[in-house]
């Protein structure tokens, strides 16, 4: 499978960061490793997607050695979606990792937190002046004390085939004339498939957080706002009803998936995509017959734009660390500007922090995403991509809930209602993470 295609990539968001790229960043060549000299440094993270690429992170581990000799690197690589399982297990071991990957938010980061496992970097932001994204540290603190740098952030976006969609629209209005046009040009509007449900959920975070903004969704997520208001309603109400209504999207919606959605618009049968930024090497691989742009969701009846932006996964050190300095050392090295590029320009994934562009040997697309990213960030105008914010209870009512709108079947407005009532019912039972 293509990186792009990678579990871990596509569900990000949906999972808090799903181990992503991440993975393939940092050293993720199987075991062993290093000269067997020196220090060694315990580090344990998720597999990459393909060989190539685990020769790529191969080398940047071996230059990590070569810059430190003082130090060994002995990784240990297994799949992603294992890494999940087997976490506790290996921090609560003898010789738990000086240096690991794992998802961030409340859910994962958080629970290790919780448990007593991760090891503070509160004084290595410090000394070592890690410059991250204050909205994404945010992602590794729990109760006021960060335990981990993230490495990567991904944005929700709408991709467009440019020789089908002559200029960006601005607005709703904007959009929906650009759709009708592609559907006279017998093309589908949007690839588009909820078969997962999960991608209805990077939709409603588009729609109400451009209806809301940011603070509007702080007002919920950590304040006594409520989800069934108009604002709400009518967010779910253009992407899951009018945009079905007027055709928008390919028949069967429901039963199409992910994977077969971004083929229409590879194949040059839809004109616009709406997902994440993960998918950019993707594009670049697959699509060789037009050039594909980006735009932010445009503003919806006066709305501001607030692109959803969400963390993928970061580096942590296990509390009982026997060589915590070694994973410090380690992640200072990530963080370097020289790593940095080197990252970018191999994996096209976007770091946790600002960066120079300058000069910068990657495709197009990426760069106009890089550049797109950093706009976004110093206007702080970002959104939340919600289900990695939001409860397991609201968001089984989320996914199933879209599907019935999608097909008819429940209204906006009972949409609405039903993910305030699972609201309520988390808060009532503690569920609900805080600021």
């Amino acid at each position: 499978r293509k990186m792009g295609r990678t579990v871990s990539r596509k569900d990000f968001l949906r999972l808090g960061g799903g181990g992503l790229a991440a993975a393939a960043l940092l050293g993720t060549a199987g075991c062993g490793g290093g000269s067997g000299q020196g220090e060694v440094i315990r580090m344990f993270v998720g597999q990459a997607a393909t060989a190539a690429l685990e020769r790529e992170a191969q080398g940047l581990v071996d230059r990590f050695e070569e810059q430190n000799p003082k130090y060994t690197v002995e990784r240990e690589a297994i799949p992603p979606d294992d890494v999940r399982q087997v976490i506790q297990t290996r921090l609560r071991s003898e010789e738990p990792p000086d240096y690991f990957s794992y998802d961030t938010g409340p859910g994962f980061g958080g629970v290790l937190a919780e448990s007593g496992l991760l090891y503070s970097l509160e004084k290595a932001y410090e000394q070592n002046g890690w410059d991250i994204y204050d909205w994404a540290k945010q992602r590794a603190t729990y109760d006021g004390t960060t335990y981990g740098v993230p490495d990567q952030v991904e944005e929700l976006i709408v991709y467009y085939n440019k020789d089908l969609v002559p200029e960006e629209p601005k607005t709703v209005e904007d959009l929906k004339a650009v759709a009708d046009d592609l559907k006279g040009q017998k093309k589908i509007p949007f690839g588009f498939g909820d078969s997962e449900q999960w991608p209805a959920g990077h939709l409603f975070s588009i729609g109400a957080s451009n209806m809301l903004g940011r603070e509007g969704l702080d007002n919920i997520l950590y304040g006594d706002g409520k989800w069934d208001i108009p604002e709400v309603e009518e967010a779910i109400n253009l992407f899951f009803r009018e945009f079905v209504e007027s055709g928008y999207y390919p028949d069967g919606v429901n039963a199409i998936t992910y994977d077969d959605a971004n083929t229409l618009f590879y194949a040059g049968k839809a004109g616009m995509n709406i997902t994440g930024t993960w998918l950019v090497s993707e594009i670049v691989e697959t699509v060789q017959d037009f050039e594909v742009g980006i735009f932010p969701f445009p503003s919806i009846d006066g709305s501001g734009i607030s692109p959803p932006a969400g963390v993928g996964t970061g580096t942590f050190i296990a509390k009982g660390a026997k060589n915590p300095e070694g994973g410090i050392a380690l992640i200072e090295y990530f963080q370097q500007d020289d790593t940095t590029r080197i990252v970018m320009e191999t994996f096209n994934t976007i770091p946790a922090r600002p960066v120079d562009t300058k000069g910068l040997n990657v495709p197009p697309l990426f760069k106009q995403v890089l550049d797109d990213l950093s706009k976004s960030t110093e206007a702080g105008a970002f959104g939340y991509n919600l289900d990695v914010l939001t409860p397991q209870n609201f968001n089984d009512v989320m996914f199933s809930g879209f599907q019935e709108v999608l097909d008819g079947t429940r209204s906006p407005a009972e949409q609405a209602a039903a993910l305030q009532d699972a609201w309520e019912t988390a808060k009532k039972q503690g569920k609900i993470a805080t600021q």
